[in-house]
């Protein structure tokens, strides 16, 4: 009861509304466009290695602009970071609109790439005044439940862009349609964010860059120095890899192995967030460190198990449907099982003053360590199948597995 309470409480801010309602048409706008980036590779090229080079584009901003992104927040007017931010998405959204409709087939390709590369590269600067902006909008003891409220915004607009509005639109009106809706949708969150109070005094500090820098190397020493922040880092960037990879195999292995259509397909995506969801609720409750690294020793687990079975599937019907079910359920489970209480342990055992910068500091390493498996994962499937790439993936995860319950048991 005090829980749904709360949660009115802070929906009542007219102010938080409009954020979450930016973020919502913003995020399900790049999702949407997404989803149609790899509809159209994979009907272009049908490689896995070019479905990789697409996702990189979408992954390597994250890289390049994350902490670039943190010092443009920090040094101007955070609305105004995150309303030109929006309209820059939009731009860039026409632009894809157009790519589509003039662009033969061999120049699309790059123009795609590109417009992926950008819409992720404004993805850092809206991400972070959004971060910045909340604890602003609501009170102290808000903050807590309004960033998960965002968490769920954000949720929503994955599924409003991969799994209702995509799709849809690719049968209806094809890629152009996606463009245009994405443009509308961009517009409205910039009407949205444009809406929002401003900050009075700028939020500008008078940091240099050489200290940033050394604010960063001091959350890398204390991940490399202390032994539980070490293992749940590696284990976070494991899992980010793993999805990656899974997200290149994907649209190759549905539509070349299974014989789906891709915009039918993504509906075999939404077991995966029931499991998903499930493990929300298994690690929702607060408990000890201890208990959170066994849940990530099962997450670890089932999600390595869960890929072996998955390699095996020959099609989407009858016999072979009933078992891609719990399949999928189980790798939504242990993904949640590992990033939840993973996240968790990240965010609560380092001490106070030094959190921001180990985090930040974790998504930069993740987003880096990226790079070299999103290469290799589609030239590999191309080389040996994408059900052997699977079987390797199912290995790594379950070693990753051994290696946490011993850490957990020493």
């Amino acid at each position: 009861m005090t829980m749904s309470i709360t949660t009115s409480s802070v929906f009542k801010n007219s102010a938080f509304r409009r954020l979450c309602g930016a973020l919502f048409a913003s995020m399900t706008a790049s999702y949407a466009i997404y989803f149609a980036s790899i509809t159209l590779v994979e009907e272009i090229t049908h490689s896995s290695a070019q479905m990789g080079l697409m996702i990189f584009c979408s992954t390597l901003p994250g890289f390049l602009f994350g902490l670039i992104a943190g010092v443009v927040v920090d040094r101007h007017e955070r609305i105004g970071v995150l309303t030109t931010s929006n309209v820059l998405r939009a731009l860039v959204a026409l632009g894809f609109l157009a790519a589509v409709h003039f662009l033969p087939p061999l120049l699309l390709l790059p123009a795609i790439y590109l417009c992926n590369f950008s819409l992720a590269a404004l993805t850092q600067f809206v991400a972070a005044a959004e971060g910045a902006t909340v604890p602003r909008l609501v009170s102290a003891e808000q903050i807590v439940r309004a960033n998960s409220l965002f968490s769920v915004s954000l949720l929503a607009a994955q599924g409003a862009g991969l799994v209702v509005l995509a799709p849809l639109l690719l049968k209806l009106g094809g890629a152009q349609a996606v463009g245009l809706a994405a443009v509308l949708l961009n517009l409205a969150a910039t009407a949205l964010s444009a809406t929002l109070p401003r900050e009075r005094t700028s939020a500008c500090e008078s940091r240099s860059l050489s200290g940033l820098w050394a604010d960063f190397k001091a959350g890398w020493h204390f991940i490399v120095s202390d032994r539980l922040t070490s293992l749940v880092t590696a284990q976070l960037v494991l899992v980010s890899s793993v999805s990656l990879v899974l997200s290149t195999l994907a649209p190759g292995f549905v539509a070349r192995d299974l014989g789906l259509r891709l915009e039918d397909a993504i509906y075999l995506v939404v077991p995966v967030g029931v499991g998903f969801g499930l493990g929300l609720v298994l690690v929702g409750r607060r408990k000890s460190l201890h208990r959170r690294e066994r849940w990530v020793n099962i997450g670890l687990s089932i999600l390595g198990l869960t890929l072996v079975p998955l390699a095996a599937m020959r099609q989407a019907e009858g016999t072979w449907l009933l078992l891609f079910l719990p399949v999928a359920v189980g790798l939504g489970l242990g993904f949640s099982l590992v990033m939840i209480p993973a996240r968790a342990i990240l965010q609560e055992h380092p001490p106070a003053a030094m959190r921001g910068r180990v985090v930040a500091a974790q998504l930069t390493l993740a987003n880096a360590a990226n790079t070299l498996p999103l290469l290799l994962a589609g030239g590999l499937a191309d080389l040996i199948g994408i059900r052997r790439v699977l079987i390797l993936v199912a290995l790594t995860v379950l070693g990753a597995a051994v290696v946490s319950i011993r850490h957990s048991q020493a």
